[in-house]
Parts: structure tokens; C-alpha cells; sequence
């Protein structure tokens, strides 16, 4: 395991594996890559600031939806409601992102009210079983919204990542799920055995 510095805990936890790292790095820059090419008649036409922001935000959006899946990013907002709340608050990108794709403002305010609600919803129904099942069913209104927004493909692209990063790689524990269905297993093979009756 590698241990993160402070100024990146935020983004990968207190520590991460080797091949988490290598999976988010890759992930990441295929990313940026594909929106580099196939976004290339749109953020061509942006002003260089306006390109700068919204690559940056590309890659803190597109490395959030594989690195908030890790055990290491899991654990460290799980272990803190604080964290979690600050989260929610501060993920504003589709504000940020209409501004520098130069799209309608209420469309990135619009995209930020609905995530942004959602994930408050499934932060209090957290503990809860049925949570994981609430995230997707909510992601897949978000997709289908902004499917029929009628914004450019990269716009779009980039506004279905952050949906998938807030409501489901941050929004359900797959830490906390993976644990849950070992134990479940776990219970129905000695429930198995000790009726004596595996198969």
C-alpha cells in the first residue's frame, strides 16, 4: 500500500494500492484523451482560460469516478459524516462547466440542483440496504436528462461522469458492500453445513 500525502486525501484517501493508482491514472488520461479528440471541434472554439478550467475539471471529475470506488477513497469519507457533507457541497462543477463550455448557466444549475439533492438523499439513507438500488435508479433519471438536454456530445459526456461520480462510485460503499455480502455468504454456508445440506 502507498500512503497519499494530506494535500491529496481528499481526492484518494489516506492510501491506496499500486494497481488502484494505476487503474485511475489509465482510466483518466484514456479520458481526457478520447474528450482531446472526439470533443476537439468543441473546445477548440473555447477561450484558453475556458479550455484550462474545463480539462481541469475533466480530470477531477473523471479520476473521482474510479478513485472514490477504491477502499482507500471509501474509507476515508465512510469514517467521516463532516467529509461527506463537504463533499456534497463543494462538487459545483456543472456551474462551472456550463460557464466554460459556454452553455445555457440554468443548464449547469439545473444538472447541480438534481445530483446534488440526490446525493444529499442517499448520504441520510446510507446505512440503509435498499440505498445502493435508490443511487442507480437516481443516476439513471440524471443520465436520461441529460441525454435529451440536447448539449454537445462532450458536454454530455463530461455531465454523465459527474452524475456517475456523486451519486454512485461516491454515494454507495462498495467497501461497506463488498464486507456485507462476504458475511451474507458466509451465513448461508454455515446455515448449509450445520443443516447438512451444502448442495
Amino acid at each position: 500500500m502507498i500512503r497519499i500525502p494530506a494535500f491529496f486525501h481528499e481526492i484518494l484517501g489516506e492510501v491506496q494500492s499500486k494497481t488502484a493508482l494505476l487503474v485511475i491514472m489509465l482510466f483518466t488520461g484514456t479520458i481526457v484523451l478520447l474528450a482531446g479528440v472526439f470533443g476537439y471541434v468543441t473546445w477548440s472554439q473555447l477561450a484558453f482560460v475556458k479550455q484550462l478550467v474545463l480539462f481541469v475539471l475533466l480530470i477531477d471529475i473523471a479520476g473521482g469516478v474510479v478513485a472514490n470506488v477504491t477502499p482507500g477513497t471509501d474509507r476515508f469519507y465512510g469514517g467521516s459524516a463532516r467529509r461527506r457533507w463537504v463533499f456534497i457541497a463543494i462538487h459545483v462543477q456543472p456551474i462551472i462547466l456550463a460557464w466554460a463550455l459556454e452553455l445555457p448557466l440554468m443548464i449547469g444549475i439545473g444538472l447541480w440542483a438534481f445530483t446534488t439533492a440526490c446525493a444529499v438523499l442517499l448520504n441520510v439513507m446510507r446505512e440503509q440496504q435498499e440505498q445502493p438500488l435508490v443511487a442507480f435508479a437516481l443516476a439513471g433519471i440524471g443520465f436520461m436528462l441529460i441525454a435529451f438536454s440536447g448539449i454537445a456530445p462532450l458536454a454530455a459526456g463530461i455531465f454523465l461522469l459527474y452524475v456517475c461520480k456523486v451519486l454512485i462510485s461516491f454515494s454507495i460503499s462498495f467497501t461497506k458492500e463488498a464486507a456485507y455480502e462476504t458475511r451474507a455468504s458466509r451465513s448461508v454456508i454455515s446455515s448449509s453445513i450445520s443443516r447438512g445440506s451444502l448442495f
